[in-house]
């Protein structure tokens, strides 16, 4: 939910610079659709000795509890360290609910993505023409509240948490999304949009308010009936006020040397910024159903995640992986809209049949609103020599998720563009100033050596 830790520029400064160097033909045959389940069904063969240390390190460095689940490919491993609460002994486990602060946002953009392939709005949408006012007036688009490009302060800098003495009153206390917004509008704006990139959370509640004014639901429904619900994401969810599911786990922030229970926070504070809850599983399971095409038409998941310079896309971050690049994923053209094909002829094959646990989700069926296909990298349509089409999904080298930095509440999620290899991990305190966290460091290494187990 603050601002997102800097660590991901040095993490993608190597391979931008490659991001968008692919053609957009080749002269091989593409694969079809990559056969990925939408959970793992057997348990890993993998080593974890090397995880389970760090995660020992990370609880060493004062986050009570670290949860995590790595998957490669039908393989899975699920762990746990620490207690579920500093005042129990309960062990805590890789099931129990945490908050996942900015890993949030992925989630969100999804949606406001699924509105632009059902024509509802599209990426250049003035969001003044739709809530007037809520910008101060500004011209800013859809596309730039997703990438942070609007220039609009964050809210979150003006809620009053530098004082740990008055934390728990101002995380009691919920707030409308009007009140976010006019936190954000006291302040100075950042840049004209467009002309800049500034990580901002007051960009997701607008787009909240976006989401809500289009569809007449409330983010927590619309959650349910676009992704938790068509995915079975069961214990994931946005609670009533400062409420949580049952055996969640405690949040700290640990400041000055003392340790302040966080985990009463009323989830309006956060918004579509960063209140949702879940497990490493569940998140796993939406980052895989979402790079596989199954949660967005592919040439939407593939211009999700086009990168800036910041290695930031729309509401998604990327890294750079720790396995050698090989070839770019593909989805072929049983998933491709053919009329941004490169011709007409090399995309004649019939959609697919949508699978159960993916039947809800929406079909392209309004192309005219999706952005224009790019000439290469991700999100471009690409034709081999016998006409076969496929969309490329990311880039190779990189790897793609969030960095949730909430207060108390920190998660990382992080999946190879085929949605093969993955890793979350939760844990369960925080500073107040967060930029040198070494406990985001000790994540991150946890990260990466999860990413590597097929290296």
């Amino acid at each position: 939910m603050r601002r997102t830790n800097l660590a991901w520029r040095a993490a993608v400064a190597a391979g931008i610079a490659a991001v968008f160097a692919l053609t957009a033909c080749v002269g091989t045959a593409l694969p079809g659709p990559t056969a990925v389940p939408l959970r793992p069904t057997e348990s890993a063969s993998f080593e974890t000795d090397d995880l389970t240390d760090l995660m020992n390190q990370l609880v060493d460095a004062g986050a009570p509890a670290v949860t995590i689940e790595v998957r490669d490919g039908d393989e899975v491993w699920s762990s746990a360290v620490g207690v579920q609460s500093s005042n129990s002994e309960l062990p805590a486990s890789a099931s129990n609910a945490s908050r996942v602060a900015s890993v949030t946002k992925p989630m969100v953009a999804t949606m406001i993505l699924q509105l632009v392939d059902e024509g509802e709005l599209t990426l250049d949408t003035d969001v003044e023409e739709v809530l007037p006012g809520v910008v101060g007036g500004r011209d800013v688009t859809v596309e730039q509240l997703l990438q942070h490009t609007s220039g609009m302060p964050d809210y979150v800098e003006a809620l009053a948490l530098g004082d740990p003495t008055q934390i728990l009153n101002v995380l009691d206390n919920g707030r409308t999304q009007q009140e976010l917004v006019d936190l954000a509008l006291g302040q100075e704006w950042r840049f004209d949009p467009g002309t800049g990139w500034e990580y901002s959370n007051s960009n997701y509640v607008v787009l909240t308010m976006l989401l809500e004014e289009i569809t007449g639901n409330s983010l927590a429904e619309e959650l349910a009936t676009r992704i938790t619900t068509p995915l079975g994401l069961t214990n994931t969810s946005i609670p009533d006020g400062t409420s949580m599911p049952a055996n969640s786990l405690h949040g700290y922030v640990v400041e000055s040397g003392l340790s302040i229970d966080v985990t009463k926070q009323d989830a309006s504070l956060w918004n579509g910024a960063g209140a949702v809850v879940s497990t490493p599983a569940d998140v796993n399971t939406f980052m895989r159903a979402l790079l596989t095409g199954q949660v967005l038409p592919p040439q939407l998941v593939g211009y999700m995640l086009r990168l800036n310079d910041e290695g930031y896309g729309l509401g998604v971050q990327a890294r750079q992986d720790q396995c050698p690049a090989g070839d770019a994923t593909i989805i072929n053209s049983e998933q491709v809209d053919p009329t941004i094909a490169p011709s007409a002829d090399a995309a004649s094959s019939e959609s697919a049949t949508p699978t159960e646990a993916v039947a809800a989700a929406p079909s392209p069926s309004t192309p005219a609103s999706w952005p224009d296909a790019p000439d290469d990298g991700s999100g471009s349509v690409i034709e081999d020599d016998l006409g076969t089409v496929g969309v490329q999904i990311g880039e190779p080298g990189m790897v793609y998720g969030h960095l949730g930095s909430g207060l108390g509440y920190r998660a990382l999620t992080l999946s190879s563009p085929d949605g093969l290899r993955q890793v979350t991990v939760f844990w369960t305190a925080s500073e107040i100033n967060q930029d040198n966290d070494e406990r985001v460091h000790l994540a991150y290494d946890i990260a990466d050596a999860a990413l590597a187990r097929d290296c």
